[in-house]
């Protein structure tokens, strides 16, 4: 039964404040991130991947003829703030390092927003900025297909995910109620996503999705991008977030836009409250 029903739909040109320098540090940051992983669990990759994934970024940028010089230079060798005085790996690959900048900055759509180097923040679209996020993340993610079989590869990028999201440690709920999960998204993500959020039962809340801004970005600049890589690049960290949040709650769904169905079905349950944690059926989603 279904309580309480909420709409949200998106507008694609909304502006957000955006400030460059901590976006690429922390894309760069990310970067770094799978390179220690590769270093210390899968050293035979390293090499391979940086070199295949170097020429990826060099063929976007080639295709990119048309940014202007000022933007091309724009943090050229820019050096990653450090954590704890250590180096970091990504440091020690200036070109690849330079190269993840300028994919960065063609992704954001940069050139429509620059001024002057002085210009310490801007407003850029939603869009843009969403862009700018998974862009290189799908492109660090899916060049493992050009150094292992791809089924080896998106297993392979998963158990990283799963490295990186589930540390192991005991940690306080950031959420103690399921129906905050809704609450977040409809104060967190309506500029994202056109969803449908509601509350099913006690303990039992979900959202339907039916444009999803991510998605959106990907089909920009990849004509035919690869769904599986783009699903777990964009959706499958919502599996391994919602623990963070909550020992007790559980998402489930089903479907997603990301590799070509009509809609997402989140669908998030309370191990306390419910009996047994079941996916609505197909009938549910559609009457909406």
């Amino acid at each position: 039964m279904i309580i309480r029903e909420k709409y949200s739909e998106y507008d694609e040109n909304y502006e957000v404040e955006f400030h460059l320098r901590n976006f690429v540090n922390r894309i760069l940051l990310e970067l770094n991130s799978f390179l220690e992983y590769l270093v210390n669990f899968h050293p035979d990759y390293f090499l391979p991947y940086v070199r295949v994934l170097g020429k990826e970024f060099s063929k976007i940028i080639a295709e990119k003829q048309d940014l202007p010089e000022a933007v091309q230079s724009l943090l050229k060798n820019f050096r990653l703030q450090r954590r704890d005085g250590k180096e970091l790996i990504v440091d020690f690959f200036r070109i690849l390092r330079n190269k993840l900048i300028q994919v960065s900055k063609i992704s954001l759509n940069l050139q429509k927003y620059y001024v002057s180097r002085r210009t310490k923040k801007m407003q850029i679209t939603i869009l843009d900025r969403v862009s700018g996020r998974i862009i290189p993340k799908y492109i660090m993610a899916v060049v493992l297909k050009e150094i292992m079989p791809r089924e080896e590869a998106l297993k392979f990028y998963k158990e990283y995910l799963e490295y990186l999201y589930i540390d192991g440690e005991k940690r306080e709920p950031t959420m103690e109620m399921i129906e905050q999960m809704v609450e977040l998204y409809e104060s967190e993500y309506k500029e994202t996503f056109n969803f449908t959020a509601f509350k099913i039962d006690q303990g039992k809340v979900g959202i339907k999705i039916e444009k999803c801004m991510t998605q959106q970005a990907l089909e920009h600049l990849y004509n035919g991008f690869d769904k599986e890589f783009g699903y777990l690049v964009g959706c499958y960290p919502d599996f391994l977030t919602i623990n963070r949040m909550n020992e007790s709650f559980v998402l489930t769904r089903e479907k997603s836009l990301m590799i070509g169905n009509s809609y997402c079905d989140f669908c998030w349950h309370d191990k306390r409250l419910v009996e047994k944690v079941e996916h609505p059926e197909k009938e549910f989603w559609e009457q909406f």
